[in-house]
């Protein structure tokens, strides 16, 4: 079964969720609020393999680094949102060395202190049918200003400009696996910038770990919306020709959609405009010139 099938499964789940979850499955994170007027709850949980988000056999503590890293590009993509801390659950293989485990640990405990979200709980346990180190990693976290909303994908609206912080492409060695995607910053400080600058007029935000092209058409299906992606104007990295850019991936960048006036640089990170929203029906455009065709198979997804 590929990823997204089963995902669309859980998503049409939503409407039996209880009043109390506020955004359930399909976005970055979910919201809760237990009660009215108490603040909102942001979660969300993300994973990190060996030999699929870093090296097989590498340095461990990139890899409980990693697992936090991914979790707090997921908190930068609500906008309004700050963390509060993590919980994280290990699958060790028998016979690991000791080193290693604290490694992960070590990892997974200072990186998240960094980013002011402590480690305050989680589970290790030993497994014999794998080889490979796997962390799992839960994140709590909150509004910034209760009285705004966080940003979601679903709200995107024709007129929108669309556009990309940093840049897209070469964030990992197909060979090595090797890369700016073991040791990113999240965009937590751009994001809460860009949501007190522009309010209502940030309507629709992702992260981008998939692949540009595929988490645009997660924008543009959440919110029954056409975006036209003009591969001319995505800002790659050296080297690199959007078209395979904009379906690499691990670019932990934030993609959002908003209506006026945008910073081309804010807290030292560039800021491109990349294309605009139209009236549609959830579809994703590459744009060549006077050409533009549907992105299909373009990104990342998990297949079973």
């Amino acid at each position: 079964m590929q990823e997204f099938e089963l995902l669309n499964r859980v998503f049409a789940l939503n409407a039996s969720l209880p009043p109390s979850v506020t955004l359930g499955p399909g976005d970055d994170m979910a919201a809760l609020q237990l009660a009215t007027g108490t603040s909102t709850i942001l979660v969300a949980a993300d994973s990190a393999v060996e030999g699929v988000h870093t090296p097989l056999g590498g340095d461990a503590y990139d890899l409980g680094r990693k697992a936090v890293l991914r979790n707090l590009s997921d908190v930068a993509a609500m906008a309004n949102a700050r963390p509060l801390a993590v919980l994280a659950c290990a699958m060790i293989p028998k016979g690991t060395e000791p080193a290693r485990i604290w490694r992960l640990f070590s990892g997974v405990r200072e990186t998240a202190m960094t980013w002011h979200a402590p480690l305050v709980g989680g589970d290790t346990t030993v497994v014999t049918d794998q080889s490979a180190l796997c962390v799992a990693v839960t994140i709590l976290a909150t509004r910034v200003d209760e009285s705004a909303p966080i940003v979601t994908r679903a709200n995107a609206l024709a007129g929108d400009g669309v556009y990309v912080t940093g840049s897209i492409g070469g964030a990992w060695d197909r060979t090595t696996g090797l890369g700016r995607h073991l040791n990113f910053a999240p965009r937590l400080e751009v994001a809460q910038s860009l949501a007190r600058l522009l309010g209502t007029r940030l309507h629709a935000m992702i992260d981008v770990s998939d692949g540009l092209a595929q988490d645009l058409a997660h924008i543009a299906r959440a919110s029954a919306v056409t975006i036209d992606l003009e591969l001319a104007r995505v800002p790659v990295a050296p080297g690199w020709e959007a078209r395979l850019a904009v379906a690499h991936g691990e670019d932990y960048e934030l993609a959002f959609t908003a209506v006026g006036e945008v910073p081309p640089l804010l807290e030292g990170v560039p800021i491109s405009r990349i294309g605009t929203v139209r009236a549609g029906a959830g579809a994703l455009m590459l744009v060549e010139g006077d050409r533009s065709q549907p992105a299909t198979d373009a990104g990342w997804e998990h297949a079973t």
